[in-house]
């Protein structure tokens, strides 16, 4: 063999070894691989799942309604009774779906809880939570079913993991990341919403808020529901405009007052919840019927409008079918309030857009202002994020759950940061942050499991 050619094999060689272990690098290694089959599974199973659970939701507030309609005295019996039978079923079967669920998923993702996943991370808490949750809509019951889908997608993933048996913890951290987050994208069909709200109110490191699988398991669950349930904004596309250097003392009113409401029921819903856990550990039963009763007797008041997530509501005023008042949305929060102390399995994401609309649309009657449903809209982002003291994740759900009006967009980042800010005068602690502590020291009714001493995987004792 010529010199030349000698040469021309060396180089050849070279480039095509160089070549491999370069696609090697950049393809991961086999356990690389099953960790994102693992995720991508698990969060095609959350969209599935979630949007099965939407559909579930939306018959069963389709079936409060025609009862409604027929009369309106009848959930008088219903809703008492009904609410009474969930917490008996919750008691029964998986007494960990209780409330929202965002609250147990922040626990476990502490490293000091990682003992309770087993308790609040199961197949029976996602079946419990679906069927529960729904039934709760069926009762007229004033909660909504996104923290329910959190906690579902959380649960979900976290299964997934130890069946596709990724043992380190930091993969189990992203992945009850990556349900969470999941279930908040598949729940409003808004993967962007997903994912700030998983680095708002999830993620503890920056691995987890910079991971890409993670992201990737997020969208795969939003291009599921746009596969079963196709494109839709969640309240509609509404017609409006709203500018901001014309209208900025309406829409710093409007953000002042959601900060004030807002941080007013976070914080009696976190010491009602405290101050009344006494009274439902000793009657659970009797307290959720008498619950029951108070949610019927503000539905009727309320003309019906009190009911359920809040969501036809909230569409309707959107819509300008109906005209806004004070009365719809303060008498919605005393319901959500109730509903939730009550212990049944429920959210607070589309309660308080509910609100949150109707603040908007009543201030924008009382001042006058052209752009009624601008108003309406920077009220739902304004008092959802005083609720959950989480702006950036409250603008971008409200964007996206809108039709993405871009000329809204600083209107809305305005009112939800400024409305945050306000809320942490009544309540320093974020709504779920407070809850989860408030589990986890015992002071509202606790899951089995956190009524014995355990240790963590690190053999630590975690609770009294």
């Amino acid at each position: 063999m010529s010199r030349s050619s000698s040469r021309a094999v060396r180089i050849a060689r070279y480039y095509f070894f160089r070549t491999r272990r370069l696609s090697r690098r950049q393809l991961g290694t086999l356990q690389d691989w099953k960790m994102r089959l693992v995720f991508w599974t698990g969060a095609i199973l959350v969209g599935v799942v979630v949007q099965c659970f939407a559909w579930a939701a939306d018959w069963s507030a389709h079936l409060f309604t025609r009862m409604h309609a027929y009369s309106e005295y009848l959930p008088i019996v219903v809703t008492p009774l009904a609410m009474m039978a969930i917490v008996w079923l919750m008691h029964r079967f998986s007494p960990a779906s209780r409330g929202s669920g965002i609250p147990q998923v922040l626990l476990v993702l502490k490293q000091r809880y990682h003992w309770l996943r087993p308790t609040f991370l199961t197949l029976r808490l996602v079946a419990a939570k679906f069927v529960l949750t729904c039934f709760g809509l069926m009762a007229g019951a004033s909660i909504g079913r996104e923290g329910p889908s959190v906690h579902m997608g959380a649960a979900l993933m976290h299964r997934a993991g130890q069946i596709g048996r990724l043992q380190q913890k930091y993969v189990d951290n992203a992945l009850i990341v990556a349900g969470g987050a999941a279930g908040v994208s598949a729940a409003f069909n808004a993967p962007l919403a997903g994912i700030v709200f998983a680095i708002e109110e999830l993620s503890g490191s920056f691995e987890q808020r910079t991971s890409g699988t993670l992201i990737m398991a997020i969208i795969l669950s939003g291009v599921v529901v746009l596969a079963l349930a196709g494109h839709y904004s969640f309240f509609g596309q509404p017609s409006t405009q709203l500018v901001l250097t014309e209208s900025w003392p309406e829409i710093l009113f409007t953000a002042l007052l959601c900060g004030v409401l807002g941080g007013l029921f976070s914080r009696t819903l976190i010491s009602g919840t405290a101050w009344l856990a006494p009274t439902v550990r000793r009657s659970p039963y009797r307290f959720a019927l008498f619950c029951g009763l108070v949610v019927a007797l503000i539905g009727l008041l309320s003309g019906g409008t009190t009911y359920g997530s809040g969501y036809e509501h909230a569409r309707s005023l959107l819509a300008q079918d109906v005209v806004g008042d004070w009365f719809f949305p303060l008498t919605k929060m005393l319901a959500t309030l109730v509903s939730y102390f009550s212990g049944i399995p429920g959210g607070l994401f589309s309660p308080s857009l509910a609100a949150g609309a109707g603040v908007g649309a009543a201030v924008g009657h009382a001042m006058s202002e052209p752009s009624v449903v601008g108003l309406t809209v920077v009220g739902m982002a304004a008092f959802l994020a005083a609720v959950i003291q989480r702006p950036i994740t409250s603008f971008v759900i409200v964007f996206e759950l809108t039709g993405n009006h871009h000329e809204l967009l600083l209107s809305l980042m305005v009112g939800a940061l400024l409305a945050s800010g306000v809320s942490k005068l009544f309540q320093p602690v974020p709504i779920y942050d407070g809850l989860a502590l408030a589990l986890a020291s015992g002071k509202v009714e606790p899951a089995p499991a956190l009524n014995t001493v355990d240790a963590d995987a690190d053999g630590h004792k975690s609770l009294p």
